[in-house]
């Protein structure tokens, strides 16, 4: 390489770097305008009702939104190889050991199901793994659809807190601490 090309290749160099740098800053930019988005179509869901709904527990029971008439519903959409959910699964655990069960009703909401993101062996894998005591249902596609379209599937965790109406009280985003729920639920709702 002569002297002359070298000292061009420098630029070139340098040139390929800024390009990259560029994309990067670009990218990341446009998935914070998206993650600010999203938060306020979470943030915009309080006050709506909770849509009617009939889904599949785990179990294979069926499961109505008429049975949360006069509860307190908490409803946290989780999904698979999802390390906030992952974070969140101790703090959910504990949660429902403290709630009153018969004032306060915690659903896991199981999101893999929807357009098939995950295979039915990883969703077997996470629930033996999570092994939750509460209610976990498996969203489908129009259930999702109600709330906020199927395209969010994977934009978990989310907790939805409604009252005892089916309101919705809290729009939660993102993996939360144990005080962060309890601050939340109204005044009664824990065990004494």
């Amino acid at each position: 390489m002569t002297k002359e090309q070298s000292s061009r290749s420098i630029p070139r160099a340098i040139k390929g770097l800024l390009l990259v740098l560029l994309l990067f800053v670009a990218y990341q930019a446009t998935m914070m305008l998206i993650r600010d988005h999203v938060d306020s179509l979470i943030e915009d869901s309080k006050g709506k009702s909770l849509p009617a709904f009939e889904l599949p527990e785990v179990s294979g029971a069926a499961f109505s939104s008429a049975s949360l008439k006069g509860k307190t519903a908490v409803l946290n959409f989780f999904r698979s190889q999802c390390s906030g959910c992952r974070a969140e699964e101790p703090v959910l655990k504990a949660l429902y050991q403290r709630i009153d069960p018969q004032k306060v009703l915690l659903l896991g909401v199981m999101m893999d199901g929807v357009d098939d993101y995950f295979p039915p062996e990883v969703t077997a894998a996470t629930l033996r793994e999570f092994a939750y005591e509460h209610p976990v249902l498996m969203a489908d596609q129009e259930f999702v659809d109600a709330f906020h379209g199927a395209g969010w599937k994977n934009v978990t965790p989310i907790t939805y807190i409604a009252d005892g109406e089916g309101r919705i009280t809290h729009a939660l985003r993102g993996h939360q601490q144990l005080q962060t729920f309890l601050e939340a639920l109204p005044q009664g709702s824990l065990r004494n």
